[in-house]
């Protein structure tokens, strides 16, 4: 998710307005997942090995920066939640800056949305209404609730740097002690959650905090001049950038566009997804059957994160094999032409299920 801080907004901030910034934080960042796994999930089994691997490693650090903004909110006392038609996220879904996530397959309009997802300043041109890849699949775009506390349109940096300066005055007006006031036993540790993207922060002050939600920073587009976070990995716009260009950066390069060797970026061998897919697509029985089990394990994986950042860590531990069966249905889904979809495909399409 990208992080570039724009010009400080002030603000009038209390405990209740961080909590709900924080909660709109980890919707936020849940809302990136199924943008990015339609992506990788419509690469055609045997192909596109190094895309898949770069995909699928920006899809786990969103993933660990969703348990970072919950570790913030559970540690000033709140109650993260994911589940349910108020928090599981819609598409096609606008963020604060305006910039819509469609479901898309591995394309180069797709890319061209990650590229913006990640770098507010990137010269991206929204796909039009009319554009044969979205044309008649936006019936409605679904405001991010960061969207609507933020009011005006503003970057996801001005999003985060407001949560980090109102940490910073409620600490200074209330104290440490009475602003972090949660409970240590509701942090999602490293001994609950890795997954190679680096690990959970136990958030206890106002230092873990401000720690936490800087890896956000870091690991999204970090300092786009530098182009490599503290740990020496590329920020996720340069990740993408890769995609783009079909270039890997070597060390020597710069900002600019990668020279390396070539990715391997095939975009012929992808299948053909319909856009922002939902279920009531699907007349064909067989279809929506498959559709309505990707939804259940879905809504089922969602439900084990939240009781996980609600007091119960250890329902994190079956997330890698539930995103595994998660991958197999949805190739079920993908593998499919849709009866008179002028050859486009079914997918995934995200949707909570409460009788999961």
């Amino acid at each position: 998710m990208n992080a570039t801080r724009p010009a400080e907004v002030k603000r009038p901030v209390n405990v209740k307005r961080l909590q709900d910034l924080l909660q709109a934080a980890v919707e936020l960042e849940l809302a990136t997942i199924p943008f990015y796994l339609c992506a990788l999930y419509s690469l055609r089994p045997g192909s596109n090995d190094e895309t898949g691997l770069i995909i699928r490693s920006v899809v786990v650090e969103e993933m660990l920066h969703m348990v970072l903004a919950a570790n913030v909110l559970n540690a000033i006392g709140g109650e993260p939640r994911v589940i349910g038609a108020a928090h599981v996220p819609r598409y096609p879904h606008e963020l604060p800056d305006g910039t819509v996530l469609d479901l898309l397959p591995f394309c180069p309009e797709g890319v061209e949305e990650f590229l913006k997802v990640e770098n507010p300043q990137y010269p991206h041109k929204a796909l039009d209404p009319g554009h044969p890849m979205v044309a008649g699949r936006r019936p409605k775009r679904h405001l991010a609730r960061a969207a609507s506390l933020m009011g005006a349109p503003t970057t996801i940096g001005a999003f985060y740097a407001e949560i980090t300066d109102g940490l910073k005055g409620a600490a200074a007006a209330l104290g440490e002690r009475a602003l972090f006031r949660g409970d240590p036993a509701r942090q999602v540790t490293s001994e609950y959650y890795y997954a190679g993207g680096g690990s959970p922060l136990p958030v206890t002050d106002l230092a873990s905090a401000t720690g936490a939600l800087t890896e956000i920073v870091d690991q999204g587009e970090g300092d786009l001049a530098s182009m490599y976070d503290e740990d020496g990995d590329l920020g996720h716009y340069y990740r993408f950038n890769q995609l783009k260009y079909d270039r890997t950066y070597l060390p020597s390069d710069d900002a600019g566009a990668p020279t390396g060797p070539q990715v391997g970026v095939d975009f012929g061998a992808v299948y053909p997804m319909i856009a922002n897919p939902r279920a009531d697509d699907y007349a064909d029985p067989e279809l929506r059957a498959a559709s309505d089990a990707v939804n259940r394990t879905w809504s089922r994986l969602l439900s084990d994160i939240e009781a996980a950042f609600n007091g119960r860590p250890e329902a994190l531990l079956p997330a890698v094999p539930a995103m595994f069966k998660l991958r197999d249905q949805a190739l079920v889904l993908l593998a499919n032409p849709l009866p008179r979809g002028d050859g486009r495909h079914a997918g995934p399409t995200f949707e909570w299920m409460a009788d999961h």
